[in-house]
């Protein structure tokens, strides 16, 4: 779904739609009112974190979804460690046979040239996995994490500019289906787990990239 709106009689009302709808007209979900759809979202996700039982039980589960691709991350790293440790090896037999006087500086500069690129496109990749490793762990949920995430997210909701606001709720909310103006259902999703983002800097104030203005 995507942010639209009309006017009735002479009166700006903003409304979401199904995108297939709106472009193809290949869609039977209605439209649904903007500021009702975010009402109830916000009461929805403010009722989530507010109950520590239920969040408890979505981290548990998240946690051991992600625990089956650590190993496979493990798995990799490994690989790529291997490689670099390989090719380390061979610049080192290089620089022996120079220092030998069995390999000329031309052909020994060429080859750890190209070796140190391999060595340097090994490194890229293991931060990559890396990376992708830590946005594995999920945080510890507790009491103060979650009331600060529900205060942080009613003040961008009451204070932060309409493109912020839907980029929030476009971050936590991965389904809507309409089944009339009067019936939807809402698939919500977990923020990102790498880290959770002080949503304050989303308020006014700060730059369209989500960093504090200088």
């Amino acid at each position: 779904m995507f942010g639209g709106g009309g006017n009735k009689k002479g009166v700006h009302v903003p409304y979401y739609v199904c995108s297939k709808r709106f472009n193809d007209h290949d869609c039977e979900q209605d439209y649904v009112r903007a500021e009702l759809l975010e009402a109830a979202v916000t009461e929805d996700i403010k009722a989530m974190f507010r109950d520590e039982q239920f969040m408890a039980r979505i981290w548990a589960e998240a946690n051991k979804r992600l625990g089956t691709e650590k190993p496979i991350l493990e798995k990799e790293i490994g690989k790529v460690e291997a490689q670099a440790a390989k090719a380390q090896t061979a610049m080192d037999r290089y620089f022996e046979a120079f220092e030998a006087g069995t390999l000329k500086a031309e052909l020994c500069n060429e080859k750890v040239r190209d070796l140190r690129a391999r060595l340097e496109e090994l490194e890229g990749e293991k931060r990559d996995l890396g990376a992708r490793r830590e946005r594995l762990e999920l945080p510890a949920v507790d009491r103060d994490m979650l009331a600060s995430l529900v205060e942080n997210f009613e003040r961008v909701m009451a204070e932060g500019p309409p493109p912020q606001k839907k980029h929030l709720l476009h971050r936590l909310v991965k389904k809507v289906l309409v089944h009339d103006r009067r019936t939807v259902e809402v698939w919500y999703g977990l923020p990102n787990p790498q880290r959770f983002e002080d949503w304050n800097k989303w308020l006014p104030g700060q730059d369209s990239n989500l960093q504090p203005s200088g």
